[in-house]
């Protein structure tokens, strides 16, 4: 079973607990990837002009890592705006 068929595996006997979603396959793990990491590369683009492409890079990335362990932008975006700030916590653009 390939990665995109796990999360749509429902184990013998467990009919009744199908999440309906799953009957409606995303066109592709490439499009949920770019889709939910665009508010992190938006917010990379935005800090490049700003504060230089090395640290707008680091930014977007760590707020993209965060993301994967299941932070969700907002979230992810104030921790790591904490790091450089402290606990000040910027607006977003």
């Amino acid at each position: 079973m390939n990665i995109e068929d796990q999360q749509y595996y429902v184990p013998y006997g467990d009919y009744e607990n199908i999440n309906p979603s799953w009957y409606q396959r995303p066109d592709s793990l490439q499009q949920q990837v770019l889709h939910s990491i665009d508010p992190a590369v938006n917010h990379g683009l935005r800090e490049a002009q700003h504060l230089g492409y090395k640290h707008a890079l680091t930014e977007a990335v760590a707020i993209g890592y965060l993301m994967g362990r299941g932070y969700d932008f907002d979230s992810a975006w104030k921790t790591v705006e904490s790091w450089w700030h402290g606990t000040h916590l910027p607006t977003q653009y």
